[in-house]
């Protein structure tokens, strides 16, 4: 019977450990190379105490079978930053030059493994890099155990400060680690009685150990300016860049993370790569998933590996105490800690059996369609706030998704030979459009994080941050759309809010956004004529916003070698209601009769490219969504659009947002 642990602080706690950000950065670059970097990888990564240990606790050959996800663990891992890297480069040296001169005492000694005195060293330090955890010497050894099953790298690394008194009878290893610490740590200590003494037993003079040390120091001088650790730090840029960079790796890393789970070919391949993913970027070690069985309560499930007492359990949702039936009523996670008076036993049974100290619980959509419950062991108590976790478990779901099967991958005695064929057809495969939505979501957060940031450190200048806000708004105003292409079609989509917002505002930040970008690169004159009596208006800010920019660049192309365009705004009575117009005008060739009575028909487009002849239908349909009318009148001398909207909106939703725009 496992009994739980009673040390604290788990694996998982080594994933928020500090590393040192050339060590990532020089990684992922020999990352890239794939097998033409391995080697160079595999030295960078054992110059940093977390992640040389992370690797060495995970299955052998990781880095080779997963390299998608050691991306992904690189570019999710902490780095040191800011005013930290000064704090951090310190012990850092500590752990490269006491690994250096193990390793040569080792080398001297002809009885210590190269690479196992090179990790006892790193290591001896490792509690240090703990910022918020209560972590020990102690904690640390516990996890080389797993490396060195004669525990005598646990030992070197426990033992490491002692007096070296008290080791003169005890494994080379031990004394080794112990002496390069001493030599390391204390000023002179070459000369002192206890360290000549431990010499003397490795059969080493006090000279030979004060070259090795000055060895050892010059080596870790150089690796410090390898990786960017020197004893002066660059002055940061200011938290704006730093939490750029932490946004970018956090993009890249989910990305990477994407790239893993596309791997499997096949729903039942996915959770191997969950459990590669829990094991590899969080530190859990131990999980299993509970599924909703036949009779309602939720029972063990065979998709990962897990202790077979647990088969015997079954847990009623609407058991309000446990943690897994929680997670399932409310879909959100739960976390469970052992001893607490509240909880259910079910759960404390649950960690028994798993051998852990507490677990999270997080709602997981299986391949058949069922919710079942993830149960994860020794996880970080803020797991569940991290949007790495949470981007790994929606692409574990997305994986888990059913592969429609085409007719194209069925056996050829499978197909009916008198089935005849269907026409060829246009439509893009939904799936192929939501991968395609999926992909797109990931570079426009980028540049949206990048304009929060850039705004952070621009300050405030009135100017640039009504630009900086122009430019969120537009990405904003893609991302809806893009969203907007994977809605169900047999779903009635909701009434969308609506803003009060300036008409003139609209027109305004239309005209600064694509003055540099469209009108001056066209050699465009643009002129605004906006009526200040024009009144804010509740109205969906996105739909007018598309509508005058397609018109723009309309009529920017109709005028091929520059000219005019005119932006005016008005108040006219019709029928009796007020209304709004808006006019757009150019100075281009004008529109032939035949063109212009079919303008706001889906028609092919002569102008080519990219150009889908819906332009101007979309623009229609969308006025018309807004209960106005939009009109065209074409002369040689140019060609006017109006459209006309009424200032009080029937048939739609209610007024919940004020915004006036940017203006």
């Amino acid at each position: 019977m496992r009994e739980l642990p009673d040390n604290l602080l788990k694996k998982s706690e080594l994933t928020a450990c500090l590393c040192a950000p050339g060590v990532v950065a020089e990684a992922l670059e020999h990352l890239m190379r794939g097998d033409a970097g391995r080697a160079e990888l595999a030295a960078s990564l054992r110059c940093d105490p977390v992640l040389a240990l992370r690797l060495r606790l995970l299955p052998p050959g990781f880095s080779l079978l997963q390299p998608d996800l050691l991306r992904a663990l690189l570019l999710a891992a902490p780095v040191a930053v800011g005013v930290s890297q000064a704090t951090y480069a310190t012990r850092w040296r500590q752990s490269i030059t006491v690994a250096l001169l193990s390793q040569a005492l080792g080398a001297r000694s002809a009885v210590v493994d190269a690479d196992t005195a090179w990790m006892a060293g790193l290591t001896h330090n490792l509690a240090a890099y703990f910022e918020n955890a209560a972590a020990s010497t102690a904690h640390i050894a516990d996890w080389l155990n797993a490396l060195d099953p004669d525990g005598w790298l646990a030992d070197a690394v426990r033992y490491h400060a002692e007096p070296l008194a008290r080791s003169r009878a005890a494994h080379p290893l031990v004394r080794i680690v112990q002496l390069a610490y001493q030599l390391v740590a204390r000023a002179d200590a070459v000369d002192s009685v206890d360290v000549r003494a431990a010499l003397a037993a490795l059969q080493m003079s006090a000279g030979e150990a004060a070259q090795l040390l000055a060895d050892s120091q010059s080596q870790a001088r150089q690796q410090a300016l390898r990786f960017g650790l020197v004893d002066t730090v660059t002055p940061s840029h200011g938290t704006g860049f730093d939490r750029l960079a932490l946004l970018y790796a956090g993009q890249a890393a989910q990305s990477a993370l994407h790239s893993h789970f596309r791997r499997a070919s096949a729903a039942e391949l996915v959770y191997p790569l969950l459990q590669d993913s829990l094991r590899a970027l969080f530190g859990i070690e131990v999980a299993c998933v509970f599924a909703p069985a036949a009779d309602g309560n939720l029972r063990l499930s065979g998709l990962i590996p897990a202790a077979s007492g647990l088969s015997a359990l079954a847990i009623p949702p609407d058991d309000g105490l446990s943690a897994l039936a929680r997670a399932l009523s409310s879909n959100a996670p739960q976390h469970f800690v052992h001893g607490g008076a509240e909880g259910a036993l079910v759960d404390e049974q649950i960690a028994r059996r798993l051998g852990v100290s507490r677990f999270i619980t997080q709602p997981l959509a299986l391949h058949d369609g069922r919710v079942g419950v993830l149960v994860a062991g020794d996880a970080a108590a803020d797991l569940s706030e991290s949007p790495l976790w949470r981007f790994a478990l929606a692409e574990c779901t997305e994986g888990l998704r059913p592969m429609a099967l085409g007719a194209a991958s069925l056996p050829q005695a499978m197909t009916a030979p008198t089935t005849v064929p269907a026409a060829p057809s246009d439509d893009i495969p939904r799936e192929r459009v939501r991968r395609a939505v999926h992909e797109v979501a990931n570079p426009l957060t980028i540049m949206r994080n990048y304009v929060n940031l850039l705004s952070e450190r621009l300050g405030t200048d009135s100017a640039v941050q009504r630009d900086l806000g122009i430019i969120g708004d537009e990405i904003e105003r893609v991302a809806r759309i893009v969203r907007g292409i994977v809605a169900k079609e047999d779903v009635v989509a909701p009434d969308a809010t609506l803003e009060l917002v300036s008409v003139n505002g609209i027109v305004s930040e239309l005209v600064r956004m694509a003055l540099g970008t469209l009108f001056t690169p066209n050699k465009v004159n643009v002129q605004i004529d906006l009526n200040p009596d024009v009144p804010p208006m509740p109205l969906q800010k996105d739909l007018l916003k598309q509508v005058l920019f397609n018109l723009a660049k309309n009529a920017v192309e109709a005028m091929h070698a520059g000219g005019h365009l005119k932006f005016t705004t008005r108040l006219a009575m019709l029928d009796g209601q007020r209304q709004v117009e808006i006019e757009v005008a150019d100075t281009g060739p004008g529109l032939p009769d035949t063109v212009v009575s079919q303008l706001f028909e889906p028609v092919v487009s002569d102008k080519g490219g990219d150009h889908a002849g819906l332009g101007l239908t979309i623009s229609r349909s969308l006025i018309e969504r807004m209960n106005g009318h939009i009109s065209c009148t074409s002369t040689p001398q140019g060609t006017q659009f109006l459209i006309r909207l009424p200032t009080v909106q029937h048939g739609q939703a209610p007024l919940t947002t004020t915004r006036f725009g940017s203006m």
